[in-house]
């Protein structure tokens, strides 16, 4: 197998495809904290998933608004997105750490 020396191709993986995989391994490792203090702290509970807005000071400040549900559903996707990364061993979560860089 030859290797890849084309100039265009390493810019690319360089510039495009390591700054993916840090956003994405960042994404992941910000996913599992997240899930693990949702978890530690019972926040579901005092978040149920339900059309109730949370009121979080978003109506004087023009943010728009959340409900529990919104907030469940991004938590579930975010469990969705490590569950994926972790299946068989880790294998998708260890190529992606492979090629970032600054994964934090």
């Amino acid at each position: 197998m030859a290797d890849i020396t084309n100039p265009q191709a390493i810019r690319f993986s360089n510039e495009q495809i390591r700054t993916l995989a840090d956003a994405y391994a960042t994404l992941y490792f910000t996913c599992k904290r997240v899930g693990a203090e949702w978890t530690a702290q019972g926040i579901g509970s005092l978040i149920p998933n339900t059309a109730d807005v949370l009121i979080d000071g978003s109506a004087t400040d023009g943010r728009a608004s959340i409900t529990g549900a919104k907030v469940n559903g991004l938590v579930s996707a975010g469990a969705a997105l490590v569950a994926d990364l972790e299946a068989t061993s880790n294998l998708r979560l260890n190529i992606l750490l492979q090629i970032a860089v600054n994964a934090r």
